[in-house]
């Protein structure tokens, strides 16, 4: 098509048959624009579907009330009609409200005396596809950048783990050489000073001495217990087999044989599945469990059960017993290091269901009680099927 479209003055933009036919089947969307003002007189089928408007609603109307255009395609559409050169262009401009990522070419309509007297406005590209795919873009560049700095900030986390678990191996080296040799000396030079000197210290000395011992085999008690607890949560695959619960149930009872007859407790237990995992773990689990339903028996001898049966996606496991039981606003509580309800009355160092949930959480699994006071417990922990394998 000609850069130009020449008519009579008296003819004015009343366009040739040709040029409207043409026009008419254009697969492109245009629109004849008429004077300084850019007043519609014509518009072809496929611009009015761009625009979703009817030619009634868009001839005799200015093309910067009917069309969401931004102010460049304005100054543009100005500049041919006061240039006569024809103009181009691609993309959108920043910040532009309407919805079509538009390209477009103008040129000028002259009369026969060559002079202006409009414009034809011809849509290069008129679908939100390109607008969608700068935006797609651009939400890729983001996230790019978000994931390089995620990526940035996991190899920090990682660094800042690495070096908590390597202070976690230098510390459980720690607590079960280096601090346990001074208690260890402690212990022995007490009972030799008690041995050295027997019937020479008089019974104030005696108890002072008693207490130094004791203290020193309570903190020995508390750094066994923090290794135990240490061990429980470390990420590591090292032991990892099929372990068959029922022999651990058993091992566990063998373990506490002398707590058992003593109390004359009857621990007993239901099949009970073969899971994944280190067999060291849930012989921390089930001990710590029955050991805590002896210790806090009350005055009736301890009835403890041990069950399992299949919930949801995994295995769901209840330690019953008819001991003193829990109130409901310890529940939480008896969880934490070193969290115990009864002081030194029941011995112990209060770091068993500690070590509980630390294992069930390592594999992937949840631990909490029911109970009333005085009136047993159950406590339940969860594990995936397969025991959890992480």
């Amino acid at each position: 098509m000609d850069a130009e479209v020449k008519v009579k003055p008296e003819q004015e933009l009343d366009t040739p048959s040709l040029w409207r036919s043409i026009a008419e089947s254009s697969p492109l969307p245009m629109a004849v624009l008429e004077g300084d003002g850019h007043i519609i007189c014509y518009v072809n089928p496929i611009f009015c579907r761009l625009l979703g408007k009817g030619r009634e609603d868009l001839i005799g109307n200015a093309f910067s009330g009917v069309a969401l255009v931004g102010d460049e395609c304005l100054s543009l559409l100005d500049r041919v009609y006061q240039t006569g050169h024809t103009e181009i262009h691609n993309g959108q401009e920043d910040g532009a409200s309407h919805p079509f990522y538009w390209s477009y070419a103008m040129w000028p309509v002259l009369a026969a005396n060559n002079s202006i007297v409009g414009a034809v406005f011809q849509v290069t590209e008129g679908t939100p596809f390109h607008q969608q795919a700068a935006a797609m873009n651009q939400a890729l560049m983001i996230a790019s950048v978000h994931q390089y700095e995620l990526r940035e900030e996991a190899e920090t986390l990682n660094e800042q783990l690495r070096r908590a678990n390597e202070d976690l191996k230098q510390f459980a080296f720690a607590a079960s050489h280096d601090l346990q040799e001074p208690l260890r000396m402690i212990t022995s030079y007490s009972q030799l000073l008690l041995k050295g000197y027997r019937g020479q210290l008089d019974s104030e000395a005696a108890v002072c001495v008693e207490f130094i011992t004791k203290g020193a085999r309570q903190m020995r008690d508390l750094l066994a217990g923090l290794l135990s607890y240490s061990a429980a949560g470390a990420d590591s695959r090292e032991g990892t087999a099929h372990i068959n619960l029922n022999m651990v149930f058993e091992m566990v009872k063998q373990n506490l044989k002398v707590a058992i007859e003593e109390s004359s407790a009857v621990v007993t237990s239901e099949h009970l599945p073969d899971i994944e995992g280190q067999q060291s773990h849930f012989v921390q689990l089930f001990q710590n469990l029955i050991g805590n339903a002896i210790k806090y028996r009350g005055e009736r001898s301890p009835r403890i059960h041990v069950s399992a049966e299949r919930h949801e996606s995994g295995w769901r496991f209840a330690v019953t017993d008819n001991g003193m039981g829990i109130a409901p606003e310890y529940f939480a509580k008896i969880f934490g290091v070193f969290k115990r309800l009864h002081g030194q009355a029941i011995p112990g160092t209060g770091i068993g269901l500690a070590i509980c949930q630390r294992v069930v959480e390592r594999y992937g699994g949840r631990i909490w009680v029911e109970s009333q006071a005085s009136q047993g417990a159950t406590f339940y922990f969860t594990l995936p099927m397969g025991g959890g394998n992480r």
